[in-house]
């Protein structure tokens, strides 16, 4: 991942009032086993938005760019450990399209996956450090309520974990490492403490003056059918700092079992500007295999042109 002030989207994030527009993505996924512990998982994937749809709200959260040219977007082999202490192990090694946020047990807020915008993402994990190329995590259950989250990731690409010539698993330039202990309860609490340090530099990853730490709480309690839910983070690049945090609230099974209805505000981490999105969904399921979810979306990048941006959105998801 870059960071957000070197996105696209900065460059150009006027749209028409009047603009209207349809993006599209297709993934199917082979899943293997070879003791019923574990998971080998090949995913295709092909999509098309390159026109810069939502650009004050990050893009949607399931975009993909491209022309319906069909690629590997995951290739991935998890593994399960059960000791006769009790622990539980759980690792994973990836040849590629693992990141940071792929590597943790929950990102705890319930909007992550249910919402429109990619903003919803707590979008500490991606922020200017590394990762889509090869990764390893492991996962351990301390308790049945605590888990520790390990990982690594690179870039893909020249100079990535894929280029043997230069960089390679361990000495890619932009690479990240995450460590999140998380406390997942049935009850009213689920958290989490992360900490990430992404190296940024042209040294393989190495130059110590090019660096990112970041440290982030997350929570969402649980009332029952009604939660509240969010994150704040710091972030330290060299000497730069920023926070950035995400608060909102949301309604389970309203007036249809498998709902959601929510809104949340998201202040997202950039050490130039201080954009931000808010959002307002109410996910649908109308059968076992399509949701269906209306959004309203506003978006302020404070970097020039039609800075202010406010969006209506649907998403159709199909999944057989």
């Amino acid at each position: 991942m870059v960071p957000f002030d070197e996105l696209d989207i900065y460059d150009d994030p006027s749209l028409s009032d009047d603009t209207a527009t349809f993006t599209t993505r297709a993934r199917l996924s082979f899943d293997a086993s070879f003791t019923g512990e574990d998971r080998l998982r090949m995913r295709l994937q092909a999509g098309e938005d390159d026109f810069g749809v939502l650009p004050a709200a990050l893009e949607t959260d399931d975009a993909a760019d491209g022309d319906f040219t069909v690629e590997i977007d995951d290739f991935y082999y998890q593994f399960y450990y059960q000791f006769p202490i009790g622990s539980r192990i759980e690792a994973e090694i990836a040849a590629n399209g693992r990141s940071t946020d792929d590597f943790v047990t929950s990102t705890i807020v319930p909007f992550d996956g249910d919402s429109v915008s990619q903003a919803v993402e707590p979008a500490f994990y991606d922020f200017a450090v590394g990762g889509g190329g090869f990764g390893a995590a492991l996962s351990f259950s301390l308790t049945d309520e605590l888990v520790l989250d390990l990982g690594y990731s690179g870039d893909e690409g020249e100079s990535g974990t894929n280029d043997n010539n230069d960089g390679g698993i361990l000495g890619a330039d932009d690479q990240a490492y995450i460590v999140q202990l998380n406390y997942l309860s049935d009850g009213l609490i689920d958290a989490a403490v992360a900490y990430i340090h992404g190296n940024d530099g042209d040294e393989g990853g190495t130059d110590p003056n090019e660096f990112m730490d970041t440290f982030a709480g997350l929570i969402n309690l649980d009332f029952g059918r009604f939660f509240v839910a969010g994150h704040v983070a710091y972030h330290d690049e060299d000497g730069d700092d920023d926070f950035s945090w995400q608060a909102g609230g949301g309604i389970n099974d309203l007036l249809i079992e498998g709902s959601q209805l929510a809104v949340y505000y998201s202040d997202l981490p950039d050490f130039d500007h201080e954009p931000f999105v808010v959002e307002g969904y109410w996910q649908l399921p109308v059968t076992e295999f399509l949701t269906i979810t209306p959004a309203v979306i506003y978006g302020d990048l404070d970097v020039g042109g039609e800075d202010e941006n406010i969006y209506g959105a649907i998403r159709a998801k199909i999944q057989f």
